[in-house]
């Protein structure tokens, strides 16, 4: 029974700190976006768009976006993380897929497009979808 409790209470320090290591990444990047979009999708609908969505858009040049990092959620999370250059756009996508509130799975990706895309790029991200699709119907 002790070596169980030591390693509930080791995993549960590990998740910790695999989290803040996650969080702290995202806040990072997201401090040198321009633009910045939290969405939501559910994993048995794979052929829907976000259920939730938040965005942030810095404010001037010398702006920085501070936003609070947390995996409370259910369902398939995405990062978007986005600088714009010009009418062109590099975005950086973090994927984690947390269910009954234990970490899945998780993906990172980059993408690059023209601006005026981007809101439907987000709304209709294929990769999240994809990902979706592939999960077993018991898993999601």
């Amino acid at each position: 029974m002790n070596a169980y409790i030591n390693f509930a209470e080791r995993t549960s320090a590990l998740k910790s700190a695999m989290e803040e290591l996650i969080a702290t990444e995202i806040r990072r990047l997201v401090a040198q976006a321009d633009v910045y979009v939290f969405a939501l999708y559910d994993p048995r609908n794979s052929e829907g768009g976000p259920i939730d969505f938040k965005c942030y858009q810095r404010e001037g040049a010398a702006g920085r976006i501070v936003v609070d990092v947390e995996f409370d959620f259910e369902g398939v999370g995405v990062w978007y993380i986005c600088r714009r250059q010009r009418d062109a756009f590099t975005v950086r996508h973090i994927m984690t897929h947390i269910s009954d509130g234990k970490f899945q799975s998780g993906k990172v990706a980059s993408f690059e497009g023209f601006w005026d895309e981007f809101p439907d790029f987000v709304a209709e991200d294929r990769w999240a979808r994809s990902y979706c699709r592939r999960l077993p119907r018991a898993a999601a």
